[in-house]
């Protein structure tokens, strides 16, 4: 079977999701992967269902930042 080529949109989202700290990425994961909700997630990881909610904000939220940060130029950010 041949392998498929990779997206550029791919391959930004894998180097986005690179950045995240371990637990956000975990989170996402099990979230997009598994299809987990919270409170999986929570079981999972030994956290509460409020922190998987936290991190899994705060991974779709540094996401965003890395993705829409990788689209522009530096010199635009001023």
């Amino acid at each position: 079977m041949p392998n498929t080529p990779r997206t550029p949109r791919l391959d930004q989202l894998e180097k986005a999701a690179s950045r995240l700290r371990p637990i956000e990425r975990e989170v996402l994961l099990l979230s997009a992967r598994e299809g987990l909700r919270y409170d999986g997630i929570a079981e999972r990881l030994g956290i509460s269902s409020e922190e998987a909610r936290g991190h899994l904000a705060d991974a779709l939220y540094r996401l965003d930042r890395e993705l829409e940060r990788q689209a522009r130029p530096w010199w635009k950010f001023w």
